[in-house]
C-alpha cells in the first residue's frame, strides 16, 4: 500500500529531523464531520455504516474535529511534553475523553 509506505517514510524523516518535540498522530479511520462529496463508493459506504462501525470498533474511528482538538490539546497538556511521541488511535481517543471532563 503506497500510502502506508509514504507515511512511514515521512515519519522516519521527521523523527530524524532533530525537532526538540515531535508528535506523530496515527488515527485509524478519520470521520469527516462536515458534509463533502465523497470521492468514491467505499467512502460513501463507510459514511452510511459509520454508526455501526463506531459501535463495533470504538477505538478505530475518530471524528475529524476531535482529532483536531487532540492535536492542539496535546501541545498544551503538561505531562505529554516528552521529546518524541507517537499517538495511536486509542491514545488519541483517551486524550479527547480526558479533555471533555
Amino acid at each position: 500500500m503506497a500510502f502506508a509506505r509514504y507515511k512511514g517514510e515521512a515519519e522516519k524523516a521527521l523523527l530524524g529531523s532533530g525537532f526538540p518535540r515531535l508528535y506523530i498522530f496515527r488515527p485509524a479511520h478519520i470521520y469527516p464531520v462536515e458534509p463533502r462529496k465523497d470521492p468514491n463508493f467505499s467512502y460513501r459506504l463507510l459514511r452510511s455504516v459509520y454508526p455501526a462501525f463506531q459501535l463495533l470498533f470504538p477505538n478505530q474511528v475518530i471524528r475529524a474535529d476531535d482529532l483536531a482538538k487532540a492535536m492542539v490539546g496535546v501541545t498544551i497538556i503538561q505531562g505529554v511534553a516528552t521529546e518524541r511521541v507517537i499517538l495511536e488511535s486509542r491514545v488519541i481517543l483517551e486524550l479527547i475523553s480526558k479533555r471533555r471532563m
